[in-house]
């Protein structure tokens, strides 16, 4: 992994991992149910950099809000 690549993980409210991007840029949450999930976006040595809520729907996916990490 590149040690500027960004990976992103996102999590449903139960806490379990319901996807993985290598890459944040290219992300396809098409196939996650209509919920609200976490989505964590970690460094090349898997430090959290920040994470948001987001609402996702059939028509889009809404984040709802971003919290920063140190």
């Amino acid at each position: 992994m590149r040690t500027n690549q960004i990976r992103a993980e996102v999590f449903n409210l139960e806490g379990e991992k319901v996807y993985i991007s290598k890459d944040f840029n290219n992300m396809d949450l098409s196939k996650l149910i209509d919920d609200v999930y976490l989505i964590s976006y970690r460094d090349s040595h898997g430090n959290v950099l920040w994470t948001e809520r987001f609402v996702k729907t059939k028509a889009e996916v809404e984040f709802v809000y971003h919290v920063q990490h140190a």
